[in-house]
């Protein structure tokens, strides 16, 4: 069991309040125990490494296919025991059942064959291992991304890139809840539950995180100020920053409760080798 107080106390400097609940979710069923071998296959900027990393005694893993993502994750990770590799999720450069745990978070529906990429994570699970996976759903709430959900419902079709490309930037898939439990299936998994995540949230959400992102990313702010609204930090109870995340968790409270077919932002399976 995860110290879940200090999960809170990590988890209280993350402005995207549905990557706050999916974080949580998967920390909480993931159940990482000490001594674990624990991988995070596109782990991007070590954002799940680090909560692991602080949460207990764990031999980790990162794995993604962007070396530059990968300078991030070890800056982020700067003094911590944790392997980072640059590899390719559909042919990982690790022996058959090799990790405990994994967790793949937003990364099927970037994959050309995700099938193949599952059959992969089975591969390097050891027998009885526990994958925790997320991915964007299909049936996303009309105000996380109005003008996609307009586009697809009206007339068909979607934007596929660039900023107004919102909850379809980059992906070549979203999944519905049975496409999710159907494709985990036929990779050789038993699933154990699929749950649907944050239903309420504010208008435009998708693209106000996504300038949120670009204005961190791009170094418009001062050091100091990136700084304090990093999810990497603490942060201070007294910020202006935390104050405005005060109210976003207000807001948030309303997703508490388990959605099963309900529009979500994001759909979680946790299934078993």
């Amino acid at each position: 069991m995860i110290d879940k107080e200090k999960l809170n106390q990590l988890l209280a400097n993350t402005g995207d309040m549905a990557l706050k609940r999916r974080a949580r979710r998967i920390l909480e069923e993931l159940s990482p125990k000490k001594g674990e071998k624990i991988l995070d296959v596109g782990c991007g900027d070590g954002f799940y490494l680090h909560f692991l990393s602080n949460l207990g005694e764990f031999e980790l893993v990162g794995l993604d296919n962007d070396p530059r993502a990968l300078v991030s994750a070890k800056k982020n990770l700067k003094g911590k025991k944790i392997k980072l590799v640059e590899g390719d999720i559909l042919k990982m450069p690790f022996e058959d059942n090799n990790f405990d745990k994994i967790i793949c978070s937003e990364v099927l529906e970037h994959l050309e064959n995700d099938l193949t990429g599952l059959k992969e994570l089975r591969r390097i699970l050891k027998p009885g291992g526990v994958l925790m996976l997320t991915v964007p759903n299909h049936n996303y709430p009309f105000l996380w991304d109005p003008i996609n959900w307009i586009l697809e419902r009206g007339f068909k079709t979607h934007i596929k890139s660039g900023f107004w490309a919102g909850i379809w930037n980059q992906h070549l898939r979203l999944y519905y809840l049975e496409e999710l439990r159907k494709i985990v299936k036929k990779a050789g998994f038993r699933v154990e539950k699929l749950e649907c995540l944050t239903h309420y949230c504010l208008p435009f959400n998708h693209h106000l995180l996504n300038l949120g992102a670009r204005i961190l990313v791009g170094g418009i702010l001062p050091k100091s100020a990136s700084k304090s609204i990093s999810k990497f930090s603490k942060g201070s109870k007294k910020s202006f920053f935390q104050r405005i995340l005060g109210v976003l968790n207000k807001f948030d409270e309303l997703n508490k409760r388990v959605f099963k077919q309900k529009s979500t932002v994001g759909i979680l399976a946790k299934a078993k080798k």
